[in-house]
């Protein structure tokens, strides 16, 4: 039997691959805790060093902070406002509105706690659905979404609220008396529960939002059923239950596209 090489090397990086860098620090632990909480850095604090995708690298007290001269460093991120958030929350300084460029990515520089000017790449995005609901009850309605749905409050209160799935925006609330700036979200009168259909769909927990649609005594308007029925071949082939939430909306839960696949077999 061939004993495995467990001293075999690591494949070394590409040619012309930048795999190692030295970032000047005032105070090495402070921008330690900022690489890691804006770009999720991995961070070895005994020897201030840092590991990021594709490269490792050190944080040095040896080296003057480049504020405007020199090379830029810049760095992928997954969105623009909570990145720029987490740069402010983290001792960070933003430089200037984000730039879109060439209508594929969002440029915008920023300052690292120790003064090191960085920019920031986030991949520009197509639009998106972000609804909006108006509703009389912002922290009644949000409980019912979170409690049926899963879904995490990133705002809360009573006039607004933002709901994310996995931490991205499906839904918004807005109390139908409350103006902000833009006026009444509703049109005059109460508007509440008219003319809109909220669907959520690639629910994986499907049997799980059933179940707690039962303990939240909600209103069925649809019991659960299979799209396309039974017999009528695949189309989505998913299951589906259609609900009412506390202010009237018709809320619509579908499982998986696929996941009530009907085979041939079955369907005879």
């Amino acid at each position: 039997m061939t004993r495995p090489d467990i001293h075999r090397r690591r494949q070394p990086p590409p040619h012309g691959q930048v795999g190692y860098l030295q970032l000047p620090a005032l105070d090495v632990a402070r921008s330690a805790a900022f690489y890691q909480a804006v770009f999720g850095w991995s961070v070895g604090l005994e020897h201030g060093s840092f590991e990021a995708p594709g490269m490792i690298g050190q944080w040095t007290t040896d080296l003057k902070p480049a504020s405007s001269a020199g090379p830029v460093l810049w760095i992928c991120a997954d969105d623009l406002w909570p990145t720029l958030d987490t740069v402010i929350g983290n001792g960070g300084t933003v430089h200037g509105r984000p730039q879109l460029d060439n209508g594929e990515r969002w440029l915008v520089e920023v300052d690292d706690p120790a003064g090191n000017r960085i920019g920031i790449v986030v991949l520009a995005r197509t639009a998106r659905s972000q609804t909006m609901i108006a509703v009389r009850d912002v922290e009644a309605s949000s409980r019912w979404y979170q409690e049926l749905l899963g879904l995490r409050s990133d705002h809360g209160g009573p006039e607004y609220e933002r709901l994310l799935a996995d931490g991205d925006l499906v839904l918004q609330l807005h109390d139908i008396g409350t103006e902000h700036h833009h006026g009444p979200v509703a049109g005059t009168g109460d508007a509440v529960g008219n003319g809109v259909l909220l669907w959520f769909g690639d629910v994986s927990d499907f049997d799980g939002v059933v179940a707690r649609a039962e303990q939240l005594k909600t209103t069925v308007v649809r019991p659960e059923h299979r799209n396309p029925p039974e017999g009528q071949g695949n189309g989505p082939g998913h299951r589906e239950i259609w609900l009412r939430d506390p202010d009237g909306y018709t809320v619509v839960v579908a499982s998986p596209d696929g996941e009530a696949y009907e085979s041939p077999m079955s369907a005879t």
